[in-house]
C-alpha cells in the first residue's frame, strides 16, 4: 500500500493539472487579439497571463479576464502612456501616484503613512500608489504582491507582477466566498473594494466594456469545433512526460502529441513533424485559431532531422501546448518566448474532414 504521504503528493499533483486544464480550457472561451490599439503589446501580454494564471492560484474565483485588469489599467494609468516596458515586464520611469497625504489632492481625504521606507514609492512619510495598477505598498507586502513573470522577484513596477496582484486582489478581498467575475454585480464590489469610489467603478466598467469589443485579430477567434477537441484533449495530457517516438498514453513527444490530439477530434494527420508542416492551410500568426500547429527549426539545440524539428498546438490567448523534450514535461507556455520565438518557421492548420 502506497504511504499516506505518497497518496497527498499524488493528489496534490493531480490537482495541479486540473487547475491548469480550467485555467487553459477558459481560454477557448475569450479569445485574445493579437494587438489593442494604445496598449503596449508586452503589457496586454500581462493581462492574459494573470487571467488564466488566477484561477490556478484561487479556484474560488472564476470568469477573471484579461479585459477586466485592462479597464483597471486604462483608469489608474492610462495604459502606461510615454513608458518604456521591457521585454520581462519592468516599467521605466516607473508609475508612482500622488503623495497620499489626506490633503484632497487627487480626492485622497485620508493619510496613508509610509509603510515601505519609501522602497517602492520613494516616500519615506507617506504611501503613494505605485505600478501600472497602482497598489499601496502595504498591500503589496502583506497581502497581493505576486511574481506574474516567475522571476522570484514581487516588483510593482513590473507589468506582469503588478497585473497578477490586480487580479488576487480582486478575488481575495472578496473572502473565502471568492468572486464571479461574469456577475456584473461581484465585478462592480470587487472593482470598489479595489478603489472604494462610485465614480471610479463606473470608469473601470466603462473602460472594460471597450475592450471586450475587441476581437481577434485577422480571423483567429474560437477556431473550430475540430481545433478545440483537439486543444481539449491535449491540456488533458499536461504533466505526462516527453518520449521519444511517444504517442501516449503514458508519454508524447512533440509530433506525437499533436497527431494524437487531432486524432481525438476525428482528423488524421502525419506522424512526422516534417510531414505535418506540409499538411493543411497555411495561416499567420496573426490568424492563429485553437488547435493550429506552430513550427521550429530546433536543431541548433540537438534535435534531429531536418527541420522544421519541433512542432507546437496554439490554445488560444497568446499561449501554446509543448512537449518540449527529453527529462521535461507536457506543458503549456506562451508563444513568445526567447526559446521558440526567434526558431519559428509557420503555423499550419489541419485540414478538416
Amino acid at each position: 500500500m502506497a504511504s499516506p504521504g505518497f497518496l497527498a503528493g499524488l493528489v496534490a499533483a493531480l490537482m495541479a493539472v486540473g487547475a491548469v486544464f480550467s485555467a487553459a480550457t477558459a481560454i477557448l472561451e475569450n479569445p485574445a487579439p493579437a494587438h489593442v490599439p494604445g496598449m503596449p503589446d508586452t503589457l496586454l501580454d500581462a493581462y492574459l497571463r494573470a487571467a488564466h494564471t488566477l484561477p490556478e492560484l484561487h479556484p474560488q474565483c472564476e470568469g477573471m479576464r484579461w479585459q477586466i485588469l485592462a479597464g483597471i489599467g486604462k483608469v489608474e494609468s492610462s495604459l502606461l502612456a510615454g513608458r518604456d516596458i521591457a521585454p520581462n515586464g519592468d516599467v521605466s520611469p516607473p508609475m508612482i501616484g500622488p503623495r497620499l497625504d489626506g490633503s484632497g489632492a487627487d480626492g485622497n481625504l485620508t493619510p496613508h503613512y509610509d509603510t515601505d521606507n519609501g522602497r517602492f514609492d520613494g516616500d519615506t512619510e507617506y504611501d503613494r500608489a505605485v505600478g501600472p495598477n497602482q497598489h499601496l505598498p502595504s498591500g503589496w507586502a502583506d497581502h497581493y504582491g505576486a511574481d506574474g513573470n516567475a522571476d522570484g522577484v514581487k516588483n510593482p513596477h513590473n507589468a506582469y507582477d503588478s497585473a497578477l496582484a490586480s487580479a488576487r486582489e480582486l478575488c481575495l478581498s472578496a473572502g473565502e466566498s471568492g468572486v464571479d467575475f461574469t456577475d456584473r454585480d461581484q465585478l462592480a464590489d470587487a472593482l470598489y473594494r479595489y478603489n472604494r469610489s462610485d465614480r471610479y467603478v463606473e470608469d473601470v466598467l466603462a473602460a472594460i466594456e471597450e475592450f471586450d469589443a475587441y476581437a481577434p485579430a485577422g480571423g483567429g477567434g474560437r477556431g473550430s469545433e475540430q481545433g478545440r477537441a483537439a486543444v481539449e484533449w491535449a491540456l488533458r495530457q499536461v504533466g505526462k512526460p516527453y518520449v521519444w517516438g511517444g504517442t501516449g498514453p503514458s508519454g508524447f513527444d512533440c509530433s506525437g502529441l499533436t497527431q494524437q490530439a487531432w486524432a481525438a477530434a476525428g482528423v488524421d494527420i502525419p506522424r512526422v513533424t516534417t510531414d505535418q508542416y506540409r499538411a493543411g492551410r497555411r495561416v499567420s500568426l496573426h490568424q492563429l485559431q485553437p488547435g493550429d500547429l506552430l513550427f521550429y527549426d530546433t536543431t541548433d539545440l540537438g534535435s534531429p532531422g531536418p527541420a522544421p524539428s519541433h512542432v507546437t498546438m496554439y490554445i488560444g490567448e497568446g499561449r501554446m501546448i509543448n512537449a518540449p523534450s527529453s527529462g521535461q514535461t507536457v506543458r503549456t507556455e506562451p508563444v513568445a518566448s526567447e526559446t521558440y520565438s526567434p526558431r519559428f518557421m509557420g503555423a499550419v492548420r489541419p485540414r478538416e474532414p
